[in-house]
């Protein structure tokens, strides 16, 4: 073996190592004697740029393959493909992921590794008797035939077994409980009224062969397509119905549990917000990505201030659907708390409904609604031309149909003295566009 202060470099000539068989027990960079410090002919790559070395890597993988087999050049020229299709990907955006917390110290975790479960006499923490496994209400499991069976020992695999048992096909609690909550979000009322408990201190279905078969179709008919059983659901002639009731109804039905007429319900808050945001024209309907923040953090070294008041209606990244808002919940957007905007840190079956005058002074102030008014009226004023068309067209957009006559006059007056922006924050503000009719 040759040393190595007795081998010229050169960068010119044949390459002599082509091919050649090397074999060594060390690098160069082996210290304190092999290393580039020692060299002593001063061509050591101290110099050298990033592009010379990515163009000796370059070299280098040529020669590479020059001696591979042909499946191998087929596999690295389909990997460069797809290496240069990337750049025509769209942007990444950002991932949430959830991971095994470790931590350390008195919140080290558990590591994955399932904690050991005991029965507590008279339920003292100092008083652990025998230890039980994980299961799932043995009723049920008897009533429905339903196995549990965990494969693992880790915590995932507990967790897969719950999630398996949950959505087992003979786990008729689990399809009766969707289809009535969608039910619910559509009607305003389950068929079964407590949606969180179909026991026996809960309500009994209204309507329980509708319960059942809705269930099965959307089991077996559907694959659990929650799309399937929306449109199912809203094309029935008992979803059309209008909200009207007559004398009759009134006295025999007045809770309409069997649904003689369509119920009036009041569009929840993230609706409402969506609503205002489309009529002018600046909803994004962009899917996916982050969340937005419709406040400004003051203070965000030590207890951090959410400050709804200074955001920015007009900040188009907080135009998204109301879907993607970033929620605090130690403090309550106010706007979307005042439109009966459920409690974040609550869970309940359903929300509290309210009618009060802060609702109807919030959707005729509220920066959101001045600020969207003011595109609405741009918006109906390049889609119509004349006062009376442009507000014929914004009710159209806002209430789905055109204003009688003896709505029609006072608004076009009113514009004529006012402006058609503050017709069209009347037009938001009314009944009919926060209603379901």
């Amino acid at each position: 073996m040759t040393s190595l202060d007795s081998i010229e470099v050169s960068k010119t000539g044949p390459n002599l190592a082509v091919g050649r068989p090397v074999t060594s027990l060390d690098s160069i960079e082996a210290a304190p004697r092999w290393r580039k410090a020692n060299l002593t002919d001063g061509i050591a790559p101290e110099s050298r740029t990033e592009e010379d070395k990515m163009k000796l890597i370059r070299e280098r993988d040529a020669l590479m393959l020059a001696q591979a087999d042909e499946a191998t050049k087929k596999k690295l020229r389909d990997a460069r493909k797809q290496r240069d299709a990337l750049p025509q990907l769209p942007a990444p955006q950002k991932v949430y992921a959830g991971a095994i917390h470790y931590g350390s110290g008195a919140f080290k975790g558990t590591h994955g590794v399932p904690r050991v479960i005991q029965v507590l006499k008279r339920g003292d923490m100092k008083q652990p008797a025998q230890e039980v496994s994980a299961g799932t209400v043995t009723a049920l499991s008897e009533l429905f035939g339903l196995p549990f069976k965990v494969e693992g020992s880790d915590e995932s695999a507990r967790r897969a077994a719950l999630a398996k048992w949950i959505t087992d096909k003979n786990n008729a609690l689990t399809w009766r409980s969707i289809v009535n909550r969608v039910w619910q979000h559509h009607f305003g009322r389950g068929l079964v009224d407590t949606a969180n408990d179909f026991g026996r201190m809960g309500g009994k279905p209204s309507h329980p062969e509708l319960l059942d078969w809705l269930a099965v179709t959307f089991r077996d008919d559907f694959g659990g397509s929650l799309k399937k059983l929306h449109k199912l659901i809203v094309m029935s002639e008992v979803y059309r119905q209008t909200s009207d009731s007559s004398d009759r109804s009134d006295k025999s039905d007045a809770a309409n549990m069997w649904l003689s007429h369509q119920n009036r319900r009041k569009l929840d808050a993230e609706s409402i917000r969506d609503s205002i945001l489309s009529v002018s024209g600046k909803l994004d309907l962009a899917m996916g990505g982050p969340s937005f923040q419709d406040f400004i953090i003051d203070k965000p070294q030590h207890s951090p201030h959410y400050e709804y008041h200074l955001h920015d209606p007009e900040d188009p990244k907080s135009h998204r659907r109301s879907i993607y808002r970033f929620i605090v919940r130690s403090q309550q957007q106010p706007f979307m708390t005042v439109m009966d905007c459920a409690d974040p840190s609550m869970r309940v079956d359903k929300r509290n409904e309210s009618l009060s005058p802060l609702q109807a002074l919030a959707m005729m102030n509220n920066g959101l609604t001045v600020a969207m008014a003011k595109h609405f009226a741009e918006r109906v004023s390049k889609e119509a031309t004349g006062l009376e068309a442009q507000t014929k067209r914004a009710f159209a957009l806002a209430l789905a149909r055109e204003p009688k006559a003896d709505e029609l006059a006072p608004l076009v007056d009113y514009a004529k003295r006012e402006g058609l922006e503050n017709v069209c924050r009347v037009i938001l503000n009314l009944n009919e566009f926060s209603f379901v009719d």
